[in-house]
């Protein structure tokens, strides 16, 4: 499934480059057609298995127009969550968002993404493969331009995971870099 997922976002990254060549207008937004970088943290609450999990966060997309993009995601754990059925640790997790963005001043963009993830949790035996897998995931956040290059962003995500493996909710801090 992580390949599956991969695939998508490389053969989604190559089409959203070629989709901003091609892009005719861009002077609403100067934006559009920028590539993105962002590193930061995140925790995540796991609701069935009752853990909270930190990690690091790094995402790479760009604006398709100016209310709609692209970017991928990689998480990678940073710490243990100890319950009463045992130890949990994120090992990774990667997805692939369509972001919508809806700029309310010159600084600030309000911003809600759907897509779907996959994620890896060092879990105890008897819990099963709660909390991981595949998700269909969905949230909403903001981001703040320091300028035309720079901004911070916070955001809420929910993940749903298939089979009925539970949900989690994962709010990230970051720091965004344009190209």
């Amino acid at each position: 499934m992580k390949t599956l997922i991969l695939a998508a976002a490389s053969a989604l990254t190559l089409g959203t480059f070629a989709s901003a060549a091609l892009a005719q207008d861009t002077s609403n937004n100067a934006d559009v057609g920028r590539v993105y970088g962002s590193i930061g943290v995140q925790g995540q609450d796991n609701h069935k298995t009752n853990s909270n999990l930190g990690s690091v966060n790094a995402r790479v997309g760009t604006k398709i127009t100016q209310h709609f993009g692209v970017e991928g995601e990689a998480a990678f754990g940073t710490n243990d969550d100890t319950t009463a059925a045992g130890k949990y640790r994120l090992t990774n997790k990667v997805g692939v968002y369509g972001v919508g963005y809806l700029p309310v001043s010159s600084n600030i963009d309000l911003l809600g993404r759907v897509g779907v993830s996959d994620t890896d949790l060092k879990a105890p035996a008897a819990a099963g493969k709660l909390e991981q897998g595949t998700a269909v995931d969905y949230g909403v956040g903001a981001q703040y331009h320091f300028n035309g290059d720079y901004a911070a962003r916070l955001d809420y995500t929910k993940s749903d995971f298939q089979n009925h493996k539970g949900t989690t909710g994962t709010t990230s801090v970051s720091l965004v870099k344009k190209f």
